[in-house]
């Protein structure tokens, strides 16, 4: 039995934004990073842009409607979660050297 036009169109659909998805919020969380570290604004910027597809990704999903209510808040959420995910790794790298650092100097 051979998967119909409707179920392959949908699949692809989904495996599109879902990998858009997956991939940008790595690579939004890793040019954050690499901008962070190095001090360099256009990596910042630049993750941003991936931060845009991260959105893309999740409301294409959310949008096509091919997932019920519960997956569709669930991606709403993770997608949340991962926007900000960056900015609050950052901030708890920081705060546990800044601590780290005061303790070793007693």
């Amino acid at each position: 039995m051979q998967p119909s036009h409707e179920v392959t169109q949908v699949l692809g659909t989904m495996i599109l934004y879902g990998f858009t998805f997956v991939f940008s919020a790595g690579v939004y969380a890793s040019l954050y990073a690499a901008g962070m570290i190095t001090g360099k604004r256009s990596l910042i910027w630049l993750s941003y842009v991936f931060a845009a597809l991260l959105v893309w990704g999740v409301g294409g999903m959310v949008l096509s409607g091919h997932l019920d209510r519960f997956w569709s808040g669930l991606m709403l959420f993770a997608g949340a979660v991962y926007l900000f995910l960056p900015q609050m790794t950052w901030w708890a790298v920081r705060e546990f050297h800044r601590r780290h650092i005061a303790v070793e100097r007693g």
